[in-house]
């Protein structure tokens, strides 16, 4: 068998372990993951904007730039979206303050359906998240195809996989919250006072 690597491939394993990664953790911490990733991808973006705000053209940046081996300021506001992104993540979904209960009062078949239903979302989001701040486009201040940054446009050339996820990101974005309310709606939890 001869494996060539691709970033169809990349994709495909960061999709599989954080799909692994959510059964594992199970339905309610996938919940809490995917409340986490929206929180993130926010905070990533405008983070990365203010980060190029007031550090643009400076001495210091242009140093940074070099040392980093990143070749122009949108370059470097995507590293540090990405980076930001990545881990505000983990730290939402190891320290968040906060829970997601959901009733378990259907059968194992419905749980187990959920949850990989919930873990295939959330890898897709995250996955999504990722290469929309990697193409350049701002979240928070809109955009395009046309300011796509060039690194990407040669990938998104390359991968049907890669062009797939971009193009429907505004589906993979809503589909997570989507699925999550109307779980709630069908969902039978009652409350002790």
């Amino acid at each position: 068998m001869d494996i060539t690597l691709s970033w169809d491939l990349f994709v495909i394993v960061f999709f599989v372990v954080i799909l692994a990664y959510s059964l594992i953790i199970g339905r309610d911490n996938t919940l809490k993951v995917i409340v986490g990733t929206y929180v993130s991808m926010i905070a990533a973006d405008a983070a990365g904007t203010l980060f190029a705000k007031s550090l643009s053209g400076s001495e210091l940046f242009m140093k940074i730039l070099k040392l980093a081996a990143v070749g122009s300021e949108q370059e470097a506001m995507v590293f540090v979206k990405v980076v930001i992104f990545v881990v505000l993540v983990i730290l939402f979904a190891v320290r968040g303050a906060f829970e997601v209960d959901t009733s378990d009062d259907r059968s194992i078949i419905i749980r187990t359906i959920l949850s990989v239903v919930y873990a295939v979302l959330s890898a897709g989001l995250i996955i999504s998240a990722i290469l929309v701040f990697v193409s350049g486009v701002s979240l928070l201040g809109g955009g395009g195809g046309q300011d796509t940054v060039t690194a990407l446009w040669d990938v998104y050339n390359q991968s049907q996989m890669i062009r797939m996820i971009v193009d429907n990101s505004n589906v993979w974005f809503s589909l997570p919250a989507l699925a999550f309310l109307i779980h709630s709606f069908y969902s039978h939890k009652e409350t002790i006072m």
